[in-house]
């Protein structure tokens, strides 16, 4: 980072949120829709986003000065791959832009459903380097069809990176990961940039693809598997037990909203147009519309416009 990309002030606080928005505007609309009702609940948390530029923050969505404590501006050659957009590349290099000692990353398409200190203090009390929710693990005698995980066959990722029959592949979902500054979580983020940007598994070999592109999961899920890492926030063992996870996920209509709210502590709205049912779309609308009422303010950054401009979305 040139000194121009240092943020204006660093917090004080060890601990705080990070959050992405880069690329379209509804990036920069989701950012203040997450933030913002994380804000709702408790003030005190500190929240930095990570962002392409200041000038398209000021452009897209001059509302997130409200809620955001700091910006920091991402390196050109961290977002871009032959002048195409490249999530996964900026994600992988989280670790260069970490603000604070501990670190809660969260994608931004989702909205928070109460208070996420509670979140916070079991993260941080993991004691773990690094941890997200983990849908599963694969080792290579369970077959080639990793369950767990949608992005790669077991037997090419094996051959590709010269696992051995003892390697554990965890299978996380990176909409949340708990990031400690340490020797550890930066030798993990070093190995998976170097994966993904310099050893990929080629395109053609890739079981789905993240918005026709490398999806950052599948790497750190590599470099976990690399160094021995197990990444989960509950003790479920390498038995391919998924966790419930801090967010709600849902490709059909499932839970109530009252179920969801107690069960978790945010309503996700992943993947492009379609994945996320418009009983949860509307809910999460309606909800931001409420709660800026309340305060004499105008819900402008629909979630249902969010999603029709998406980078998972399978129509780009």
């Amino acid at each position: 980072m040139t000194e121009a990309t240092q943020p204006q002030s660093q917090s004080t606080a060890s601990i705080g949120v990070v959050l992405m928005a880069f690329g379209r505007p509804q990036y920069y609309w989701a950012a203040y829709n997450i933030a913002y009702s994380i804000k709702r609940f408790n003030k005190d948390i500190q929240i930095t986003c990570l962002i392409e530029s200041r000038k398209d923050a000021d452009k897209y969505c001059g509302d997130l000065y409200e809620v955001i404590d700091n910006f920091i501006e991402i390196d050109h050659d961290h977002l871009y791959t032959n002048k195409k957009l490249d999530p996964a590349k900026a994600k992988v290099h989280l670790y260069d832009y970490l603000p604070y000692d501990k670190n809660i990353y969260l994608d931004v398409d989702a909205v928070a459903l109460k208070d996420i200190q509670p979140m916070i203090d079991e993260l941080v009390a993991l004691g773990k380097p690094y941890a997200s929710h983990t849908v599963g693990y694969h080792t290579i005698d369970q077959g080639r069809k990793i369950d767990s995980m949608q992005w790669a066959y077991a037997d090419d990722i094996w051959a590709h990176y010269k696992f051995d029959e003892s390697t554990v592949l965890p299978a996380i979902n990176s909409s949340v990961q708990y990031i400690e500054k340490s020797a550890k979580a930066l030798a993990l983020y070093k190995i998976a940039q170097d994966y993904l940007i310099n050893n990929p598994i080629p395109l053609g070999k890739l079981r789905s693809k993240w918005g026709g592109g490398q999806p950052d999961e599948l790497y750190m899920n590599c470099a976990l598997a690399k160094l021995g890492l197990d990444p989960a926030v509950t003790e479920v063992g390498n038995n391919g037990k998924a966790e419930i996870g801090y967010i709600h996920f849902a490709m059909v209509r499932g839970l109530s909203f009252g179920d969801v709210t107690s069960q978790y502590y945010f309503q996700s709205y992943y993947g492009g147009k379609g994945f996320t049912p418009t009983f949860y779309i509307d809910w999460m609308d309606r909800m931001l519309k409420s709660w800026m009422k309340d305060e004499g303010k105008q819900h402008k950054y629909f979630i249902h416009r969010i999603t029709d401009n998406k980078h998972a979305d399978p129509r780009r």
